[in-house]
């Protein structure tokens, strides 16, 4: 049985794939997949996840769905019992996986469970730390959450009708559900650059807004 499944959704970022992957198979922590759903990229993205073979589950979709549908295929494909999303620009801390999926084989009654952010730029320097230590810091940072699978199941994944604040959204309906744990250790590296989709941010509070 696999423990953790990481789902990494990605259209045209072959600036940074690579480097997401890679995060992955650093890890101190052994008994994981890594799922690349590709949403159609027009750019080298393909060229570079083949290239990684066997390391990865790859799968290429023949049209862009964006974020949330894309992030729903992978977690259909999953086999394990924990599910987290890394964005194709960002990267993992080396014990990301063993930290977070600790917490929840240890504590039945938590969720999900998340760390904070080291904010980078594009030569990967650290220009800040993100706590997140409130529900709004939280809804701004969806990927780098360790989820049940099975939860994700009861509460219907993620909702495929959001262009942007998928992750708010989701994460909305499972607070309501489920309790989850902050582990005040920074686990997640967030690459900040001009292509972004959270730099979209009015277009982000009108996705909100939607949010029920």
């Amino acid at each position: 049985m696999i423990d953790v499944s990481v789902i990494i959704t990605s259209y045209n970022k072959d600036k940074y794939i690579s480097r997401a992957i890679r995060s992955c198979l650093k890890q101190s922590f052994n008994n994981f997949e890594i799922i690349v759903v590709d949403d159609a990229s027009t750019d080298n993205s393909k060229t570079i996840i083949e290239g990684l073979g066997s390391k990865i589950v790859p799968i290429f979709l023949k049209e862009n769905v964006g974020v949330a549908e894309a992030s729903n295929v992978g977690i259909c494909s999953a086999l394990g019992t924990y599910i987290i999303r890394l964005d194709a620009d960002d990267y993992f801390s080396e014990y990301a996986l063993l930290f977070l999926s600790e917490i929840l084989d240890k504590n039945h009654d938590i969720g999900f469970v998340y760390g904070d952010i080291i904010r980078v730029d594009e030569e990967e320097n650290v220009l800040e730390r993100i706590n997140l230590d409130t529900p709004e810091k939280i809804f701004k940072h969806g990927a780098g959450i360790m989820f049940r699978k099975s939860y994700l199941e009861k509460l219907g994944l993620y909702n495929k009708e959001f262009k942007n604040a998928e992750d708010h959204e989701l994460l909305s309906r499972y607070i309501k559900n489920f309790n989850g744990y902050h582990l005040r250790l920074p686990l997640y590296r967030y690459s900040k650059h001009d292509t972004n989709i959270t730099n979209n941010e009015e277009e982000r509070k009108q996705w909100e807004q939607k949010i029920k």
